[in-house]
């Protein structure tokens, strides 16, 4: 069974749920809610990185998402930072997060350098490389293709990779995200394309991490539909997930995951 991280983003322009849980109080009943649902994780996320989102500072940042770690870590709930700055991923850590994910790859200004010795004394760390077409958040025009997406991809795990191991981070602790919708490309096929490609990089990078979960590829090609319209869309694209055995699936929207993996596991031929 995939592990599934729950989306908790504290922010005020996420796409999907910006303004509705900055209070701290709001969060943390999602939270519990995303964890009654079934989540593993919690992916917590005081920065957007929608495509028209605005940079906080760090302080502001931490100060979004510190309350929520520090009520879950306690009971044992396994978080996961969605944060690309060292400074808050670092404070994570030291909070109790044991997974970082990161949508620049770790490739962001700063010192990495709490990482190496943040493994070695949580050797559960996760960390979890996202690929971006410009290496930071989403933006409307990308140069990738159909054609030469999954090469691009590959590339830059690859050169991440090198790097980390370099830095003393073992490559058991690394996970691979492709990136979807406008992390990719506004061309909705681009993404699509690196869906029909999964078993190609699962090949070479079999810890993946994939989140579709109400991505604009999946209302772009079916007549512009609204993010509020984009369940059944997300659900179909999370079974192909499943059916290609993703370890770890990111999603809003726990509940329906769960039921539909129960579902899809009871109909497989168990021969």
């Amino acid at each position: 069974m995939a592990e599934i991280f729950g989306i908790l983003n504290i922010t005020t322009d996420s796409f999907s749920d910006g303004g509705k849980f900055l209070n701290p109080e709001d969060a943390i009943q999602q939270g519990t809610k995303l964890l009654q649902e079934g989540a593993d994780w919690l992916d917590v996320s005081g920065q957007s990185s929608n495509i028209e989102a605005t940079l906080v500072t760090e302080e502001e940042e931490w100060q979004r998402v510190e309350p929520v770690i520090r009520h879950f870590v306690p009971k044992g709930v396994r978080i996961s930072l969605d944060s690309f700055r060292p400074a808050v991923q670092k404070k994570g850590i030291e909070a109790g997060v044991r997974c970082l994910n990161d949508i620049t790859g770790f490739t962001y200004e700063g010192d990495r350098s709490f990482l190496k010795h943040s493994i070695e004394k949580h050797p559960e760390l996760k960390l979890i490389i996202m690929h971006s077409h410009n290496r930071n958040i989403a933006k409307y025009k990308s140069d990738l293709t159909p054609e030469k997406v999954v090469k691009k991809v590959q590339t830059f795990f690859r050169d991440r990779r090198s790097e980390l191991i370099s830095l003393g981070i073992p490559e058991t602790a690394l996970y691979f995200d492709p990136g979807m919708g406008f992390f990719l490309s506004e061309d909705p096929m681009v993404s699509f394309q690196v869906l029909q490609e999964l078993e190609i990089l699962k090949l070479e990078f079999p810890q993946l991490m994939v989140g579709v979960s109400r991505k604009s590829f999946l209302g772009n090609v079916l007549g512009n539909l609204p993010i509020i319209d984009r369940e059944f869309a997300t659900l179909a694209c999370e079974l192909h997930l499943i059916r290609y055995k993703i370890p770890l699936i990111r999603t809003h929207n726990v509940l329906k995951l769960r039921q539909a993996e129960k579902i899809w596991n009871l109909c497989q031929d168990r021969e």
